[in-house]
């Protein structure tokens, strides 16, 4: 039987260390998931020793939370107290078929071959009656071209009498033989030019996205190709959109297909969609909760892809590896072709280009980038959105700096949207950048002023996050909620 708590027993625990709360009449202690929350220790300490169910719902994430809640439940809370339950709406998702978005048709066996040799047998007679008639002087100029082309789609037994015709008028049936051998020739050497180029086709192969480097050069414009679907039968066959393959309320499994130490415990990791067309249909702020079994028990958690929907058949994450983290301990020692369950999107942010803020300021730490990169390359690739970014991104050394290449590439491609610096607290002699830690001096001159159309977000390891939302609050921006809205002047991821 379940233990039973008082509110009172609830409050007792609240410190730092030690974070109990109420969710939905139960209890849970959740002292040993601080430093895996993905908003930050400081949301739940700030609702330790409380019923935080208001708080839980509002946040919009209690589907994977479910999950984790089931690893921290400790008990009931006394029927006495309990709080009227909250009315919860929970839209229904309609579940996307795992299939290919473009239906390729390949032409049959014998349809291929009759077209092939088609195309060699025409081939070779223009080139062979072109030839001669040119060396012969029965044309001259472009009209050789046209004369060849008509004379090759004449019936075999007329085009012999027309070739006999010219040898009769041009030096009789003495040079027949020669000329004969000419066009023998000729004929052989189209025919050999075009069975050898087809040949050479078939052994061309398109490389896979796992062939090419984790970073590429920003560009002015990456939008995908809008697939419109015929509304009659006149327009020809119609063409399915790409597939989008998560949803919220199921976990589907997903491949691992690359994996790459792109800095110290800090993993690239590609994970393919089942199909090469697909997308993972992530709107831009949004995260996604991979799932593993570890240790015989079930355990989820939250990452934030840097991979976006115009990234066909594959997403991809960077983490990093964290001695007491369940997950990413899990995440390092997977083999290629592995597998990982994974559903979404979630999360409280909702990008609205043009519309969330003209200006965001960004402060983020460590693996902290990869929610602003996310919303960096969304902003950046998207002509029509004016928004300005502005980031500071903080590590301890310079080889801690992730996605340097892509940040930098996009700084040089876009200047008029997007600034960054870097801030490192241990630099050496040759470093000419930010010192440190990143100070309220620092987000006065390189970020954006507290105004109405102005958002801060943050991302980083707690006590950096704390340290941030003070300094914010100095400059005039209205302090974070105890959790996150999109609506927020501060937004913790």
């Amino acid at each position: 039987m379940a233990a039973t708590f008082t509110l009172d027993d609830v409050r007792k625990h609240n410190s730092k260390d030690d974070v109990w709360m109420v969710i939905h009449n139960k209890v849970y202690d959740a002292t040993k998931y601080l430093e895996d929350h993905p908003g930050g220790s400081i949301i739940l300490r700030e609702v330790a020793g409380t019923d935080a169910t208001e708080q839980f719902v509002e946040i919009g994430h209690s589907v994977e939370a479910t999950d984790i809640l089931k690893e921290l439940y400790v008990g009931d809370l006394a029927e006495e107290e309990h709080a009227e339950e909250l009315e919860i709406f929970r839209p229904t998702y309609e579940k996307v078929a795992m299939e290919a978005a473009i239906k390729v048709e390949k032409p049959t066996v014998n349809k291929f071959k009759k077209n092939v040799k088609k195309t060699i047998a025409m081939s070779s007679v223009i080139a062979s009656v072109g030839a001669v008639g040119l060396a012969k002087g029965w044309w001259t100029g472009p009209e050789w071209a046209l004369a060849a082309v008509t004379t090759a789609q004449k019936p075999i037994n007329q085009l012999a009498d027309f070739i006999r015709s010219k040898f009769a008028q041009n030096g009789g049936s003495s040079k027949l033989f020669w000329w004969g051998v000419g066009i023998a020739t000729v004929v052989e050497l189209s025919l050999t030019t075009v069975v050898t180029t087809w040949v050479l086709s078939k052994f061309e192969a398109q490389k896979e996205f796992t062939h090419f480097p984790r970073s590429r050069p920003a560009k002015k414009e990456r939008k995908m190709a809008e697939l419109k679907i015929p509304t009659n039968s006149t327009s020809g066959p119609a063409v399915k959109p790409p597939v989008k393959v998560i949803d919220p309320a199921d976990w589907r499994k997903f491949k691992l297909v690359r994996k790459v130490l792109v800095s110290p415990n800090v993993y690239h990791l590609v994970f393919a969609l089942p199909h090469p067309t697909d997308v993972l249909g992530l709107p831009t702020g949004q995260h996604i909760a991979l799932r593993a079994l570890i240790d015989g028990k079930s355990v989820s958690r939250s990452y934030t892809p840097v991979s976006n929907n115009s990234d066909l058949g594959r997403v991809e994450l960077l983490i990093k590896v964290y001695d007491q983290g369940l997950m990413t301990k899990h995440l390092e020692r997977m083999e290629i072709g592995d597998q990982i369950d994974i559903r979404g999107p979630k999360g409280a942010m909702q990008y609205v280009p043009n519309q969330y803020a003209k200006e965001i300021g960004m402060i983020a730490g460590g693996t902290g980038i990869t929610p602003m990169y996310q919303l960096i390359r969304a902003i950046c690739e998207d002509e029509s959105d004016k928004t300005k970014i502005s980031l500071l991104y903080a590590n301890n050394t310079e080889a801690d700096i992730l996605l340097r290449e892509e940040l930098d590439g996009f700084v040089k491609a876009f200047p008029e949207k997007l600034s960054v610096q870097y801030v490192l607290g241990q630099a050496d002699e040759n470093w000419t950048g930010l010192r440190g830690f990143v100070t309220a001096d620092m987000i006065k001159d390189f970020l954006p002023a507290a105004a109405d159309t102005t958002k801060m977000l943050l991302c980083g390891p707690p006590p950096m996050v704390a340290a941030m939302s003070k300094n914010l609050v100095s400059l005039g921006f209205t302090a974070p909620g105890t959790l996150s809205k999109a609506t927020d002047q501060v937004f913790l991821f």
